[in-house]
């Protein structure tokens, strides 16, 4: 069948770069991420705290804190999968990976 194909997703561009994994699991994808990913979530999360709050106060005061926590779960999950995608997409080599590279021709 032509939508069951046992394949998630097919890429047609070659990659532009030297490739590491060419089906990156997701534990390989998350153990490369880098200190910017994480860096990057967690500012996503704080960026966001100050809308769940103003979210909040908007009609039930009390609503404020438990809105902010959820705003900033919202940013930081949203940040992950965008760092994920990044994270995949270097071991792929479709953007730049001159580090991954690097490490794994030392490993």
């Amino acid at each position: 069948s032509r939508f069951n194909s046992g394949r998630m997703g097919r890429y047609t561009d070659s990659p532009s770069y030297p490739v590491v994994i060419s089906h990156p699991r997701p534990h390989q994808v998350m153990k490369n991420f880098r200190t910017n990913d994480y860096l990057s979530m967690a500012l996503a999360g704080i960026v966001s705290m100050p809308f769940g709050y103003w979210a909040g106060t908007s009609r039930l005061p009390q609503m404020r804190f438990p809105s902010m926590v959820t705003s900033a779960l919202i940013g930081s999950t949203g940040m992950f999968c965008l760092c994920y995608q990044s994270s995949g997409f270097r071991l792929m080599g479709f953007i730049a990976n001159d580090e991954e590279v690097r490490l794994a021709k030392t490993a």
